[in-house]
């Protein structure tokens, strides 16, 4: 390797001004030039990003050259609702740039809400290039600018704490969601009809529900698939709900494109061998999360309903409804989340798709957690008794409380700054206040606290609602979410066992479904499934508070203690 020494780089950004042109935008009409205020050959030939608008929508995008890119968009019917162009000039301006904050534009102006986006999400890659650290930090004055012009109405803090943009089709994908949706599209290129079922595989926080709005937008902004029956299921209730939110001003997309798995049922109600398939391709988010015939309650009946109409055995699972129902199913999958026994667990899944099942496309970047991959399996570890030395994690608090008041105190101190911040507990209080609102469920040294009250989008009503910000998560109300901080109680149904590992206490668990058909050792790996998941959401930091005397004193080994 030849070493070549260089000289500092011009390019480094100075914090130059942003300056924002706007003038009339006519369909068929070639722009005014001589309205704008920019020099003639910025116009011609300049890196800058523009935003085409009418009263309800809005196209973002990035050319070296306004004066061609306009005169095309002119031509275009796609565009011929729009009235107005607003082009962004920096003289620090390059390639890399744009591109960078032509993305960044689309997928914050879609959370703000304040448009309709019109854009494709092609090419939404998450890349590096020189000086891109600064490059971000000037963009924080761009939108504070756009805001002033009210092309925005809330500021960027204020969107990075919404589900919606989190969940956003226009999310950059890392490198391994690249490669993931690329052997996707492959798989779909080469016949639906030959394809075999397909697993994405990933650890909390790696992007598997983000890749699967990532593909459900590319599929339906694609003609060759515009008249094909494309669904996401999203088996998790308040998660469905916040998916359908985050679609609602989406050109392409709709709300009605994220279902239920008892919206199921009613395919296979209207089934009928020989005569084509439901669904040409089904997105299962959470696909572990896909029930069996265990613990269903007053829904036997309904399930067996449809097992006969799809000439399944009883005992098939809602994975084998889909695999009778679908051309291409897209299974995204983690084993460690299925957290009670009508979960799908891995056995489950192998016996449904064989040899799919054995070769899943693996996400392993981590997207949510600061943490990175290594904090969840040192979490996994520590839950199974492996770990053998404490570690720490560079930017990202991972701290135990021995004090319930001073535990509670951080949180307070972190949900004033990041009103995304919970707290979680494992089901080991019963849920009292569901019929006494005066009654708190959780009690500890005198300090009363509530179960959510409610399991349909807990975490984004806490946002603007700051009593539910106050109450206490369930599995049931946080599992697919992202928390700035997650303070998360282990209850007495996490003890430790008499031979140093943590064990689950029966006793103290109280989700009834979780533990009426399970033997010790199931009911032990879904109690620590459950705190894996809780205890994998903060993508900040994670506080933990433990009840039981002994097993806190285990945690301390590997916790920092807060001081």
């Amino acid at each position: 390797m030849i070493a070549i020494q260089t000289t500092a780089s011009a390019e480094v950004p100075t914090g130059s001004p942003f300056i924002i042109d706007r003038c009339p935008f006519r369909f068929g009409e070639q722009i005014d030039l001589a309205v704008l205020d920019l020099a003639e050959d910025k116009i011609l030939n300049w890196p800058m990003v523009y935003i085409l608008a009418n009263r309800d929508s809005a196209y973002v995008g990035q050319t070296t050259s306004v004066a061609t890119r306009m005169s095309q968009h002119g031509a275009s019917e796609e565009k011929r609702d729009f009235e107005i162009v607003n082009i962004i000039f920096n003289e620090e301006f390059n390639a890399s740039v744009v591109t960078d904050y032509e993305h960044r534009l689309i997928g914050y102006m879609h959370a703000d809400g304040r448009y309709r986006l019109t854009n494709k999400n092609d090419g939404m890659t998450d890349t590096n290039y020189f000086s891109k650290a600064a490059y971000s930090a000037m963009f924080e004055d761009l939108w504070e600018e756009l805001r002033r012009l009210e092309l925005a109405d809330h500021t960027i803090a204020q969107i990075e704490e919404s589900e919606v943009f989190k969940y956003s089709p226009f999310k950059g994908l890392t490198a391994d969601q690249r490669v993931a949706l690329d052997k996707i599209l492959g798989a779909i290129d080469a016949g639906l009809d030959k394809s075999e079922p397909i697993v994405v595989e990933g650890m909390p926080g790696t992007g598997k529900t983000v890749l699967a709005i990532y593909l459900l937008k590319t599929l339906r902004d694609d003609p060759h698939y515009k008249d094909m029956n494309i669904r996401i299921v999203e088996p998790v209730t308040s998660l469905r709900n916040t998916l359908r939110k985050s679609l609602a001003n989406v050109s392409g997309l709709d709300p009605s494109d994220i279902i239920a798995p008892t919206d199921l049922v009613k395919a296979a109600m209207g089934y009928q061998p020989g005569k084509g398939k439901c669904f040409d391709i089904l997105l299962v988010d959470e696909s572990h999360k896909l029930k069996r015939r265990v613990n269903l309650g007053t829904q036997f009946k309904n399930y067996d309903d449809v097992n006969r109409e799809l000439g399944l055995p009883e005992q098939a699972t809602q994975m084998d409804w889909i695999l009778k129902l679908v051309k291409l199913p897209i299974f995204f999958y983690d084993p460690l989340q299925s957290i009670g026994p009508s979960c799908l667990g891995r056995d489950a899944m192998k016996r449904a798709l064989g040899k799919a099942a054995d070769n899943p496309i693996k996400l392993e970047s981590q997207m949510r957690v600061r943490g990175g991959d290594v904090y969840l399996r040192y979490i996994q570890d520590v839950l199974d008794g492996t770990q053998d030395d404490c570690r720490t994690f560079e930017g990202y608090d991972f701290v135990l409380h021995d004090d319930f008041s001073d535990f509670v105190d951080c949180f307070e101190r972190d949900y004033r700054e990041h009103n995304l911040s919970r707290m979680v507990a494992g089901y080991a209080w019963r849920w009292q206040s569901k019929k006494d609102v005066a009654v708190s469920d959780i009690v500890i040294d005198g300090i009363g606290l509530k179960w959510n009250c409610t399991y349909d989008n807990w975490v984004g009503r806490g946002v603007d609602d700051p009593a539910v910000a106050h109450e206490v998560g369930c599995i049931h109300s946080i599992q697919g979410y992202d928390l700035s901080y997650a303070y998360v109680v282990v209850g007495g149904d996490l003890i430790l066992g008499d031979d140093g590992v943590p064990e689950s206490n029966k006793a103290s668990y109280y989700d009834r479904n979780g533990f009426a058909t399970a033997s010790k050792e199931e009911l032990d790996r879904y109690i620590k499934n459950i705190y894996y998941v809780l205890l994998t959401r903060g993508i900040l930091g994670t506080h933990v508070y433990v009840q039981d005397p002994k097993l806190r004193e285990y945690f301390s080994q590997y916790f920092s203690r807060a001081v």
